[in-house]
């Protein structure tokens, strides 16, 4: 090696990656330290010019100004190959960090998360990709600031797609689409920080293999273990995030920096982490564009009052009387009108007189089941349309809150009535996409078809949220209590773990009841026999049942159903989802006659 590369003079190396070795140089021209990266990968675009005749990644890091990214100086080629000259930072690169010191906890690696996303949406919003992205990549200088480098090996976002027949970076954090030799873009830098903030939180690299084959085939099938996650303190919202970042079809992941970063301060607000120290003059949150645009959107403010007001009055630390709860519901006379018609119906048995008023409703029945029949009333009252889809979902919804009932009660958890609405509400994060949004379900149903994706990743790929972040964005708005929130959020990534608290045992419930009613939806009732199985087997810790304790209890929960049709206009002759049930049903009844298992 000469003592310089090009004009730079050499002093010292600085370390060596998969695309070339680091040294620490000097710019006798401007007397300043610099690093340079003497290439070995020949196969990069550095040598390409543009028309002008100056060199891409001259251009591309033109366009690269932000402080959590090392700014490239110059380019240029020598005996030994092509160079990169870069700010000389001060400081030692993430991967060594964690080496010497372990993971942070989430906690403390909030500030340099934020930092690198910023970074990122930076580079995604100039259309510049980094596609190297890894903990060697990311210094960290003396200030504690994340420095995101070796955007000088980038590409622009057109430059990246089509067909490729090699793949270069570093493994473990490549995306299955660099393995494939398919288009490159901005997800594709998106699975490469889900694999590096799994790491900076666990030690451990997300993509695990003893050789090149097996990491491979883990990078491709998408299998993450995300136990050591959902150990840690707020594990499993960090898991749920990280999990956005690597699902293994790039029309599941986060699309871009920007939507990822989003996706984090979603994480924030959930944890209660948002007070830690973030970056400003971020893009308006996907969630708040989707709220504002629902706001704006038929009588959807004053619904959101009412069960607002409904579910202050009646929270944990509420004493509301009769009277008070009683003027919220009556200004809604549709909602009044269902409520009174529903708590004299046969579902809530025979009395001697009528009950004639809302405050009479209250006073006998509590305040609590009130809450649940308004909660669930209002909704079906407010998302009525003529579509087949969000009537089969609607139906579905009111059976998944009758079976987490059902089983609440039958595990002896308290409040059976609150794990009416958490299986309820489990679904309405779609059910208002298909409402509000009918256009983007539409998307949303083509990439689960197309791609094989589940509903979280599809509604991801396509809103850049998920449906549980749109439904607990909105129960959260209505005041909804917080474990009714954090059960539409759902379970963590991952096998189920046995609940340490009544709370996590509600969501498991909830969660299990939306996916065992959601199997009607299938097409093949032939399929439901075998998914049924795997569905019970990754729920046993929390909730225990055989196959044939399925069917009693979908025919249970089925009748209750039909007593609750009349107040929540369902025609159960004409509704698609309930003909599915009842087909299951009469199937099931009829193996059981002719003695099949």
């Amino acid at each position: 090696m000469e003592s310089n590369i090009g004009r730079y003079e050499i002093i010292r190396g600085l370390g060596s990656g998969s695309q070339g070795a680091v040294y620490l140089g000097r710019d006798p021209r401007l007397d300043r330290l610099v690093a340079v990266k003497l290439l070995t990968n020949n196969d990069l675009e550095l040598n390409k010019i543009a028309d002008d005749g100056t060199p891409l990644e001259a251009r591309m890091s033109g366009k690269l100004k932000h402080p959590n990214i090392v700014p490239i100086y110059d380019v240029g080629e020598c005996d030994e190959g092509p160079y990169l000259v870069f700010e000389y930072v001060e400081g030692e690169p993430l991967a060594d960090r964690l080496g010497a010191n372990g993971p942070m906890s989430i906690e403390e690696a909030v500030p340099l998360i934020v930092s690198i996303l910023d970074a990122l949406s930076s580079a995604h919003a100039a259309e510049i990709l980094h596609l190297d992205l890894s903990p060697r990549n990311i210094l960290i200088d003396e200030d504690n600031v994340p420095r995101v480098m070796d955007f000088g090996l980038a590409k622009y976002v057109s430059m990246a797609s089509g067909k490729r027949t090699t793949a270069s970076g570093t493994l473990r954090y490549m995306a299955p689409e660099h393995l494939r030799g398919e288009s490159l873009g901005p997800w594709s830098d998106v699975f490469a920080l889900g694999s590096t903030f799994y790491e900076l939180v666990t030690g451990e690299q997300a993509m695990r293999g003893e050789t090149t084959e097996q990491i491979q085939y883990k990078i491709v099938l998408g299998e993450v273990d995300y136990d050591p996650v959902n150990k840690l303190p707020h594990g499993e919202a960090f898991a749920r995030f990280v999990a956005g970042a690597l699902e293994k079809s790039r029309d599941g992941r986060y699309t871009d920096g920007a939507t990822m970063s989003e996706a984090f301060r979603l994480f924030l607000d959930e944890t209660g982490l948002a007070n830690k120290p973030q970056s400003e003059g971020t893009a308006h949150s996907t969630i708040e564009f989707l709220l504002r645009k629902m706001q704006r959107t038929g009588d959807f403010p004053a619904i959101s009052r009412t069960l607002s007001d409904i579910n202050r009055l009646t929270g944990e630390d509420s004493n509301a009387d009769a009277d008070a709860l009683s003027k919220v519901i009556l200004r809604d006379f549709a909602l009044t009108s269902k409520l009174l018609k529903l708590v004299n119906s046969s579902f809530y048995g025979t009395r001697a007189a009528e009950i004639s008023s809302i405050s009479q409703a209250v006073v006998l029945l509590g305040s609590e089941q009130v809450r649940v029949i308004a909660n669930s009333l209002a909704l079906f009252g407010h998302m009525k349309s003529d579509s087949a889809d969000l009537k089969d979902s609607m139906t579905m919804s009111l059976l998944s809150g009758l079976v987490a009932r059902h089983l609440s009660q039958r595990a002896r958890l308290p409040g059976a009535e609150e794990a009416f609405i958490c299986g309820m509400c489990q679904n309405l994060g779609e059910n208002l996409v298909i409402f509000y949004f009918a256009d983007d379900y539409e998307a949303i149903r083509e990439s689960q078809v197309r791609e094989g994706l589940d509903k979280s990743a599809a509604s991801r790929g396509v809103l850049g949220v998920g449906y549980s972040e749109i439904g607990a964005a909105v129960a959260k708005t209505w005041n909804l209590p917080r474990p009714i929130i954090e059960s539409i959020r759902g379970v963590p990534p991952g096998p189920i773990a046995e609940p340490s608290s009544d709370e996590e045992k509600l969501r498991d419930i909830a969660v299990f009841a939306n996916e065992l009613c959601d199997l009607f939806r299938l097409e093949k009732h032939d399929d439901i026999g075998d998914v049924l199985l795997g569905l019970l087997a990754r729920f046993d810790v929390s909730v225990s049942l055989a196959p044939d304790y399925c069917h009693k209890l979908i025919t249970a929960v089925f009748e209750r159903l039909q007593q609750f049709a009349p107040a929540f206009e369902i025609d159960m002759t004409a509704n698609r989802y309930c003909q599915s049930v009842r087909s299951w049903l009469n199937a099931q009844a009829e193996s059981a006659d002719n003695g099949v298992a």
